[in-house]
């Protein structure tokens, strides 16, 4: 018995040699699946209309992400996945800058710049302090709290 599981396991790796195989946007395909089904389910009481867009549309990504793992178009499915390394970078940058904005408040003041809108970090209780905007240098004067 042992054998044939390791015979199928060396077959399976034979037919996977030239395909794309699993990766970050397959992972997260996976979780919306399951979290269509489990909200198609709960929906299931009280519109059976609404379970069956659900189910359709969870069928389709778990269709969608096994395509994508068996596809031999390895170029189109990179592509796919730094699109989404992209999308999920951005929003994983803005929640750590946020986080971060939230550790450093009792020591800097953030304020945007008038002409480039990009936030800057200061020292907060300096007085009034005039600041030169390092994109843009654009140059304006920032009440940064009473001098202790």
């Amino acid at each position: 018995m042992k054998k044939f599981f390791t015979n199928l396991g060396y077959k399976f790796q034979r037919f996977m040699v030239g395909r794309y195989g699993v990766d970050q946007l397959w992972r997260a395909l996976l979780i919306f699946y399951l979290i269509a089904i489990i909200i198609a389910n709960i929906v299931y009481r009280f519109s059976k209309i609404a379970y069956i867009a659900l189910f359709v549309l969870s069928v389709a990504l778990l269709i969608f992400a096994l395509f994508r793992v068996f596809s031999k178009n390895i170029e189109a499915r990179r592509n796919e996945n730094n699109s989404w390394l992209r999308f999920t970078g951005r929003i994983k940058q803005n929640f750590l800058f946020q986080k971060n904005k939230w550790a450093q408040r009792k020591t800097h003041k953030f304020v945007k710049c008038s002409k480039c809108k990009k936030t800057l970090r200061l020292p907060k209780h300096k007085g009034k302090i005039n600041v030169s905007c390092p994109h843009c240098q654009n140059q304006f004067i920032v009440n940064t709290g009473k001098k202790q």
